[in-house]
């Protein structure tokens, strides 16, 4: 019974490793999760720090300091159109900053006739963030706004939920480990310290 849970958890540790060599390897690129809707369009958004590690994510960078993004928008009308990128700085995850008043980064108004677009910024503190994309018809006669929301530095949900189940998970465990040593079920007799006087 031990071997095969032995020969299971090995497995599963393969099989996790496997993927993310696959995706350190460059096979996802995007993720398919991070689109930003643009009116009736959608641009893809990434966001990574190569210098750190090696994650692409669509919502929070874990730590401040150099940053790329990347922007891919396969729409041809888009792609005609001139870009306008800025990074805005939010003073609450959903908040809506101004586009003329927060901006932390702006790239130069152009076109990006191939539809991507990477681009380096440091954030040097942390909070929450926007990228706020605003493309325009050469006569100016049609425009279209995209704004994705992502935090740099701050821990997110996600994380105090993994530090929630480990602390709740490390307790149980103290607590079963304790039980099997007072009952004598351990196999080995630890110290006994209280009884000592």
């Amino acid at each position: 019974m031990s071997r095969f849970l032995v020969v299971a958890a090995l497995l599963i540790s393969a099989l996790m490793l496997s993927s993310q060599t696959g995706h350190a390897a460059g096979w996802h690129y995007y993720d398919l999760e991070c689109p930003v809707a643009i009116g009736d369009k959608t641009m893809k958004f990434v966001a990574m720090q190569p210098k750190k590690n090696i994650d692409r994510v669509c919502d929070a960078l874990a730590e401040t300091g150099p940053s790329v993004i990347v922007l891919d928008a396969g729409d041809n009308e888009l792609r005609d159109m001139k870009w306008d990128i800025r990074i805005l700085r939010a003073d609450a995850p959903n908040a809506t900053p101004d586009p003329e008043t927060s901006v932390v980064g702006r790239l130069p108004l152009q076109k990006f006739r191939n539809g991507m677009v990477n681009f380096d910024h440091s954030f040097d503190a942390p909070g929450n963030y926007v990228l706020y994309v605003k493309f325009t018809s050469d006569d100016g006669a049609k425009s279209y706004i995209g704004q994705h929301p992502f935090s740099v530095g701050l821990v997110t949900d996600n994380e105090m939920y993994l530090y929630a189940a480990f602390a709740v998970f490390a307790l149980i465990l103290s607590g079963v480990i304790f039980t099997l040593w007072r009952q004598g079920k351990l196999g080995f007799q630890l110290p006994d310290v209280l009884s000592k006087k």
